[in-house]
Parts: structure tokens; sequence; C-alpha cells
């Protein structure tokens, strides 16, 4: 069983929405790990009906649009977003994403901005 995962360098998608995403491809069956990278806004919002996300800010200066308050963040900062909460963020940031549990796209709402 493999325990330790390097970051990956192929991205599994590139400009989606504003931001590009490489997976780290655990094959967990309780969460998701990805990096995403942000170089100016996502041209969405975002609510995740059943699974919490928790962007962990790796590197860069930014802002998350929590239902409808925006706030600052950068390097070192933790963002915890419970299911149910509309979302959006933008500025440079290099982040860790960890999905809880695994994301899929049926269950996943998005409005275009």
């Amino acid at each position: 069983m493999q325990y330790i995962f390097h970051e990956p360098t192929d991205y599994i998608f590139k400009d989606r929405d504003g931001h590009d995403g490489k997976s780290f491809g655990t094959n967990s069956k309780t969460s998701g790990h990805l990096i995403i990278e942000c170089t100016d806004k996502l041209t969405v919002a975002l609510t995740q009906n059943e699974v919490e996300f928790n962007y962990y800010v790796i590197a860069g200066n930014g802002y998350f649009i929590l239902n409808d308050e925006k706030q600052a963040v950068s390097t070192g900062d933790l963002v915890v977003i419970p299911p149910k909460t509309k979302y959006t963020f933008g500025g440079q940031l290099k982040m860790l994403l960890i999905q809880t549990s695994p994301w899929s796209a049926d269950q996943e709402t998005v409005e275009r901005l």
C-alpha cells in the first residue's frame, strides 16, 4: 500500500472556470487530494451540496467569497468550506484541496458569474 504521494506534475484540468488542478491520485474512499492553482479568479461560484472542501494556502495571496462575504487569504491560511456554502475565490494562489468525501460532479452546483 502506498502511503507517501509526491506533488503531481500533470494537470487533470487546465483553466477550468479560472483555475488549474493536479490530483494526487490517492484512490482514497473517504477523501480527495488536489493541488489547485489560480492566477486571477474563478469565473463561477460553487456550492458543494454534500462534500466539505478544505483549502490550505501553500503560497500566494488572494481572497475567498463565502456566502457573499469576502475574506483575504495568504500563505499558511486554511479555509474550511462546509457543505451547502456558496463560494468563489481569486488571486495568485497555490493551494492544497482536501475533499471529504471525494468530490463528484452530480453533487456540485455551479453558477456562472
